[in-house]
């Protein structure tokens, strides 16, 4: 037995779908284009995006450093910025990589640790052992004054010196394939 609600969805569809099928069609070429607003009533900016890390993943920057190194698969983490990525390895500690478009290293917090400036391939960067206290390190890259990569490090147990090591390897691993800043 079909209940009224039922038999009213069911009459229903074929006028939905007849909507929904009408507001395209295949018959007139040509491009879609925006219906202009007046001006002032846009609140987004007109300039195109200024994100240099449009294409680039931080998962993809991270995974073939990790991944060899038995850590867990890499996932998405949003801490830093919306492109960052994080894994762990049981009993070792975590690492994580972040592209961070709207902020360059300049604008980096040391937290606990103390900023050392350095270079990474032909890039300004700089090291900040114990930036999270002991067993920890983030190496950061200046892809332009107002954006950077960081690639950081936190042990279970180690030093800051070999929570560095492991970020300036990501660091390193990570530097080629960057985008070129301005």
């Amino acid at each position: 037995m079909i209940t009224k609600s039922r038999l009213l969805v069911f009459a229903a569809l074929p006028i939905t779908l007849t909507v929904a099928v009408s507001g395209c069609s295949s018959q007139t070429p040509g491009n879609a284009t925006p219906i202009p607003t007046q001006s002032g009533a846009s609140s987004k900016p007109s300039n195109p995006s200024t994100n240099i890390f449009e294409d680039l993943k931080a998962c993809d920057l991270l995974e073939p450093t990790t991944t060899p190194k038995g850590f867990d698969p890499p996932v998405v983490e949003t801490y830093e910025s919306d492109n960052g990525c994080a894994t762990r390895k049981q009993g070792f500690g975590s690492v994580s990589i972040y592209l961070v478009p709207e902020a360059g290293i300049d604008q980096l917090s040391a937290g606990q640790g103390t900023k050392i400036p350095t270079k990474v391939g032909t890039r300004d960067a700089v090291e900040i052992p114990g930036d999270a206290g002991t067993q920890a390190c983030t190496v950061a890259i200046a892809v332009t004054p107002s954006s950077r990569l960081t690639a950081s490090t936190s042990l279970n147990k180690g030093t800051n010196e070999e929570a560095c090591a492991l970020s300036r390897e990501m660091a390193t691993a990570a530097e080629p394939k960057l985008p070129k800043g301005s």
